[in-house]
């Protein structure tokens, strides 16, 4: 049970490897299907083979295994997957050609920060010790695609206000918010973004990052001279509630896994070998081994 459950898991790791491999090649859509084959990986890992192996007794605890030989790190790993899935999606729309459905684009990032915290939820709840086996700087990495893409569905909402050519003003307001989820969190703040720059695993994202703040700044104040020149909107201070989304797309990308069914090799020996005693056995293999060697 444990070689099989070994063998799963790394097919699903090893989807997600790929898919992430895919993804920094450019081919989104291929990278969406990978990911959506490891959600499904660890879907059947969490719902069917790992509650078979408890079911059948064991005395080997989690605490001995691999974090993802448990079932509720098996499901937490089904969300994130379903996640980076439906991120792939968001890219693919993003590189066709022409103006993208900002407000799709919108609903689809906040169905992906939804699916992100449900995935911390779920660890800090259902596994919090397997949780505290994995490598901090992972769940950093994931608190800041939480606060990326809260930031990204306000900027889409925005964005699909403005290109309707009313509300400009709450268009602006939204925007505003937009470039504050991407401020840097300090010791005042409950919100912002992780500092990046100073965490050696992730440091990688800072460049990116300072792109995507300069981009929406600049668009910020594009919109304000256009609105404070030609459409005099008045400008809210805060976002009113009734004006955010409610609830965010989610995709559920996730292919069906499952095992197939295989006849065991039995091993079995010949009645005459049978008969023959060990000895016998290893005069004749000696045997083999010596005209071999004479050959």
């Amino acid at each position: 049970m444990f070689d099989l459950t070994m063998c799963i898991i790394c097919e699903g790791l090893g989807k997600a490897g790929v898919a992430t491999e895919t993804s920094v090649a450019g081919e989104f859509a291929a990278a969406s299907r990978e990911y959506a084959a490891a959600a499904g990986i660890f879907t059947f890992l969490a719902e069917d083979h790992l509650p078979k192996w408890v079911a059948r007794g064991s005395k080997v605890g989690e605490d001995d295994l691999p974090v993802e030989c448990c079932v509720d790190t098996a499901k937490g790993l089904s969300i994130l997957f379903k996640a980076n899935a439906q991120q792939m999606a968001v890219a693919t729309v993003l590189i066709k050609p022409g103006t993208p459905n900002y407000s799709l684009l919108a609903k689809l990032c906040l169905g992906i920060q939804e699916q992100l915290d449900s995935y911390i939820v779920h660890m800090r709840e259902k596994a919090f010790r397997q949780m505290a086996r994995i490598e901090k700087d992972f769940f950093t990495l994931v608190t800041f695609q939480i606060q990326l893409q809260r930031s990204l569905s306000l900027y889409f909402q925005a964005r699909h206000l403005w290109e309707q050519e009313h509300n400009y003003g709450l268009a602006i307001a939204m925007l505003s918010e937009a470039t504050l989820e991407l401020k840097v969190k300090d010791a005042s703040s409950s919100t912002g973004m992780p500092d990046v720059a100073k965490i050696p695993a992730l440091n990688a994202l800072h460049n990116d990052l300072i792109d995507l703040r300069g981009h929406m700044n600049l668009l910020l104040k594009t919109w304000e001279k256009d609105n404070s020149s030609v459409y005099f909107e008045p400008v809210p201070q805060v976002v009113p509630a009734d004006k955010r989304l409610e609830k965010g797309v989610h995709l559920n990308k996730e292919e069906k896994y499952r095992v197939n069914d295989v006849e065991p090799l039995l091993l079995s020996l010949s009645e005459d070998a049978m008969k023959r005693s060990d000895s016998d056995l290893a005069r004749e293999l000696q045997e083999r081994l010596n005209s071999g060697l004479d050959d």
